[in-house]
């Protein structure tokens, strides 16, 4: 007797038209932890369209087609005017976790349907300052041709915020799913919801109702079970990494307590509406809080944190700026400012370092002796200038909002006398940097590095231990002289 894993024995009880065999296989490759990557041999036979590949190449950031590389490890959707199907998994579900990577290249549109019916919008809509149920991570509106027209939209939820990343960026969604339920004569009793959605790290929905199939789903019908669908005809999208599971059932409900419930406090939201807003205070930051650190929201809404101690961008982030009510809750006994947008964590060691052997040496963690912090200054429209010094170099760091909303511009100026040890400046650090024209992408596709071509300082990649770290060189020629770029994400 074969032993199936729970996900197969309750898709084998819908009597798929797969084998017993191939279904065992999509559904240990798709449930187990051992494997992450997705196969087209996962899914049912697909159009054309869906193509496997073991890497991206050309330039997925700017390209609307994606170009590719031969072999297995990514699933590429590529499609045309013949072949444009949609990919639909070779099981059937009812409650289920997906977690999944997506890339998109510019303008694409494409969704995942749960049991091919319920969309969470995928969309290049990174730079959408107020998100609609229509931009990416939204879910997705209903669509009733009764209703007249221009009125056919129904229901339809935004994302909480828009936690997108750019065009050529690899991300992650995170789904929690209800399916809907019915009673024994078929009779549904309670909505499709959406438990959780995840994005990028940050919480976009949660405990959110479908009340039936959304637009441009497979099926019209609502029944208790569905397989998941992508979709496969508005745009190049790339897939590297899917795994679902079957919820465990919720533990039974505790007895009830003359205990008074714990209040949850209500958020205090701080948010700059006509200028640049600087709020100090800590800094929560994995492995621990900054605390002499700071939080600087814009109007038009990218936000960063930034590290007085060390110098260093912590992490940028778009959409809400910080709640404190952590600040004032129970007097203030974590006194942390926490972003409500999305966050992208850079790195808390110092932007600029000497370092004796810059061959070898790694970069440093903390800022030594000889750095010290002279706070900041005040622009007219409240932009900080970041002020200190290291050695015999003065350094002033300036971060502003990039107009389109691409991501920040930094300018570090660093003056002085060149001191006796090598300085440098730390842009970046990761697995893997790789150059490309125009500038740098850091890590697995997790953020770009813009370098101006009329630059007159040189940026380096070098490796250390496992190890990479993209650094600008402080030399004596290139003192005084602004030091600019610009941080994507």
């Amino acid at each position: 007797m074969v032993l199936l894993p729970r996900f197969a024995r309750i898709a084998l009880s819908l009597g798929c038209l797969w084998s017993s065999a191939s279904l065992i296989v999509a559904a240990e490759r798709l449930t187990s932890g051992e494997s992450r990557r997705p196969a087209l041999a996962d899914f049912r036979s697909t159009g054309n369209n869906w193509q496997t590949a073991s890497a991206l190449t050309g330039d997925p950031r700017r390209d609307k087609v994606l170009t590719t590389a031969p072999g297995n490890g990514l699933i590429v959707n590529q499609p045309d005017k013949t072949n444009r199907g949609h990919l639909f998994s070779a099981w059937e579900h009812g409650d289920l976790e997906v977690d999944l990577e997506f890339l998109l290249p510019p303008g694409a549109n494409s969704g995942v349907y749960l049991m091919g019916r319920y969309e969470v919008q995928l969309l290049d809509s990174w730079r959408i300052q107020q998100p609609k149920p229509g931009d990416c991570g939204g879910i997705y509106h209903r669509w009733d041709a009764a209703r007249g027209k221009g009125q056919e939209e129904v229901g339809g939820v935004a994302p909480r915020t828009n936690a997108c990343r750019a065009p050529g960026l690899w991300q992650r969604l995170q789904i929690v799913f209800q399916a809907p339920r019915f009673d024994a004569a078929g009779k549904k009793t309670a909505s499709a919801r959406f438990i959780k959605v995840v994005l990028n790290g940050t919480v976009i929905h949660e405990n959110v109702d479908a009340d039936g199939p959304t637009r441009s789903a497979a099926f019209d019908d609502e029944v208790p079970w569905g397989p998941l669908m992508i979709q496969g005809d508005h745009g190049s999208l790339a897939l590297r990494s899917i795994h679902c599971r079957v919820p465990e059932a919720p533990p039974p409900p505790k007895a009830e307590s003359n205990a008074r419930p714990r209040r949850t406090p209500a958020p205090v939201l701080v948010e700059p509406t006509d200028r640049v807003l600087l709020q100090r205070g800590f800094v929560p930051y994995e492995p621990s809080k900054r605390l002499y650190a700071c939080s600087v929201g814009t109007p038009s809404g990218l936000h960063f944190a930034y590290d007085f101690e060390t110098g260093a961008l912590l992490r940028v982030w778009r959409g809400g700026f910080i709640d404190t009510v952590e600040m004032w809750e129970s007097r203030g006994e974590r006194q942390t400012a926490r972003p409500t947008g999305a966050p992208l964590d850079l790195t808390s060691k110092p932007s600029v370092a000497m370092i004796e052997l810059p061959e070898t040496d790694g970069w440093p963690a903390t800022p030594g002796p000889l750095f010290v912090s002279d706070g900041y200054r005040l622009e007219a429209d409240g932009t900080p200038v970041f002020l200190s010094r290291l050695s015999t170099l003065t350094i002033e760091d300036r971060l502003v909002p990039a107009e389109d909303r691409s991501g920040f511009t930094r300018t570090l100026k660093i003056d002085g006398k060149r001191a006796s040890w090598p300085a440098f400046v730390l842009l970046a650090e990761a697995d893997v940097i790789r150059e490309v024209p125009g500038g740098f992408v850091i890590g697995e596709r997790e953020w770009y590095v813009d370098w101006p071509a009329s630059s007159p300082h040189r940026p380096e990649i070098r490796e250390i231990g496992r190890r990479q770290l993209l650094v600008v060189p402080v030399l004596q020629g290139t003192l005084g002289k602004p030091l600019v770029y610009s941080l994507v994400w």
